[in-house]
């Protein structure tokens, strides 16, 4: 490979798209979560990652990813290519059928469904303590002031935090919320996406990242 392609190469393992069903709570995250990565990767690696949170939800919001595509690259006229597209949402009161149709949909298309059942927010639980058995997302917010009032912080959670990831960095751990999620995953691994409650796949995203930041050694 010569240096032009190489380096392009190299490029385009940075390029990503993370396309999120809300507008708010979950692009802050992210948005939050690769500007902490980018810190200490060096400026020519640093991680390109375009947010776009649309609105939109379960196979809607898959079947709009080609589109936002387009739009995107005409927009800024982008010439390396996404190495990897992820699509954040949530199982939600979305129906079973729905759910699953759209992770079906994101393999089928080369994505990486990042989905979560019930909701984003178990995702954020799994930081502080390993969690065995369905909870209902109505119980989600309340556990996650409990968790924070634990660590010493004097905290309510709001959907739309821009800095929740730092909070959950520092008062829990991003290396036990991992560890927590592929376990549980794994319990499920034989279980439609719809019939795995509680459970996420926010931890893959993280994954991604370790992988990227060991190509870069």
């Amino acid at each position: 490979m010569n240096g032009k392609k190489e380096n392009i190469a190299k490029q385009k393992s940075s390029n990503w798209l993370i396309v999120c069903e809300g507008t708010k709570t979950e692009p802050n995250y992210f948005i939050e979560a690769i500007n902490e990565i980018n810190k200490n990767i060096e400026d020519e690696y640093k991680l390109k990652v375009k947010v776009i949170g649309t609105g939109r939800n379960t196979i809607s919001l898959v079947k709009s990813v080609e589109d936002l595509q387009v739009e995107i690259d005409k927009y800024n006229n982008r010439l390396i290519p996404y190495s990897k597209i992820f699509i954040v949402f949530d199982k939600d009161s979305f129906s079973d059928k729905s759910f699953d149709e759209a992770i079906k949909m994101c393999i089928q298309n080369g994505y990486i469904p990042l989905w979560s059942n019930q909701a984003i927010e178990f995702w954020f639980l799994l930081h502080f303590n390993y969690i065995d058995g369905k909870m209902d997302r109505k119980n989600y917010a309340i556990k996650i002031n409990e968790y924070f009032k634990k660590k010493g912080l004097k905290y309510t959670y709001h959907k739309n935090d821009s800095k929740i990831y730092s909070k959950l960095c520092k008062h829990g751990s991003l290396d036990k919320a991992k560890a927590n999620a592929k376990k549980i995953h794994l319990n499920h691994i034989k279980d439609k996406p719809s019939n795995s409650e509680s459970c996420t796949l926010i931890y893959k995203f993280f994954e991604s990242v370790d992988e990227r930041l060991d190509e870069l050694k």
